[in-house]
């Protein structure tokens, strides 16, 4: 008679400790991770940093953060740049002969843009406006678009950025020059 009481006590215990294993399964399921959101001057500082990294990045001027939408300019001529870097020691040749070699400009749009989300998760859309010699080269870019127009989610493009963004669309002339046509512009 010990021995049923013995067992039905163990089977009560086992079904109760499972029960109790599965509720605390279940509320860790139901946990939700939060990132918590930078603050404001935290973003701002961490966008202008990102954005004097870029390509040609000592001579942009202005860096807009809107919620999660960037709109970073250039300089529009040498005066401009001497203007804000009265110190600097770049001549006039030299910034005109950066931007007129191998597709500079294309390339600083494109890789710029796309650079950008990558390193700052909380940005969705990036506008990168580049003022020169009387045109207006700009690109527009978001990841919603971006990811229809490779045909990835974004994560890839974080996870293997040579294969899935820098090789085929700013390394490659034919590459870049469709993805300029697709988001860029020239006025």
């Amino acid at each position: 008679m010990k021995n049923i009481y013995l067992v039905a006590f163990i089977a009560i215990f086992t079904l109760s400790c499972n029960n109790e294993k599965k509720e605390t399964e279940e509320k860790e399921d139901e946990i939700e991770f939060v990132i918590p959101e930078l603050p404001l001057e935290e973003k701002i500082a961490k966008t202008e940093k990102e954005a004097s990294r870029l390509r040609g990045g000592g001579l942009i001027k202005t860096v807009e953060l809107n919620a999660d939408s960037v709109v970073i300019t250039y300089v529009k001529n040498y005066s401009e740049y001497k203007k804000l870097n009265p110190k600097s020691k770049l001549s006039k040749s030299d910034l005109d002969s950066y931007w007129n070699t191998g597709d500079a400009i294309e390339k600083a749009l494109v890789d710029g843009s796309v650079r950008m989300m990558k390193k700052l998760d909380f940005l969705n859309n990036v506008e990168i406006i580049l003022p020169y010699k009387g045109k207006t080269f700009s690109i527009k870019v978001t990841k919603e678009k971006l990811e229809w127009y490779i045909g990835n989610k974004f994560v890839m493009v974080e996870v293997d950025w040579n294969k899935y963004f820098s090789d085929p669309y700013v390394y490659n002339d034919e590459g870049r020059e469709k993805f300029f046509k697709q988001f860029g512009t020239i006025k």
